[in-house]
């Protein structure tokens, strides 16, 4: 391998990781506010299904199981 051919492959390998690394988002401040909001709210839900409605573990983790399969359908159908 000569240092040209080295040189191009490193200079590649750094632009792929760079279009990689554009693609995920940026953990900000605002993205733990949401993940914080987000699992309080789903631990909530869960805690409401089991307790107050009495559907249990079993069943509440049946309910929670297919709203994500719904909505994991959703949003792999979206086009954007």
């Amino acid at each position: 391998m000569t240092a040209s051919h080295s040189a191009a492959t490193t200079r590649a390998e750094r632009s792929t990781a760079a279009t990689m690394l554009n693609k995920v988002p940026a953990v900000t401040l605002i993205f733990w506010v949401i993940k914080v909001m987000g699992t309080t709210v789903g631990e909530t839900a869960a805690d409401y299904l089991n307790d107050t409605l009495g559907l249990g573990l079993n069943k509440t983790s049946i309910v929670v199981g297919l709203t994500l399969s719904v909505a994991l359908v959703f949003q792999f159908r979206a086009r954007r």
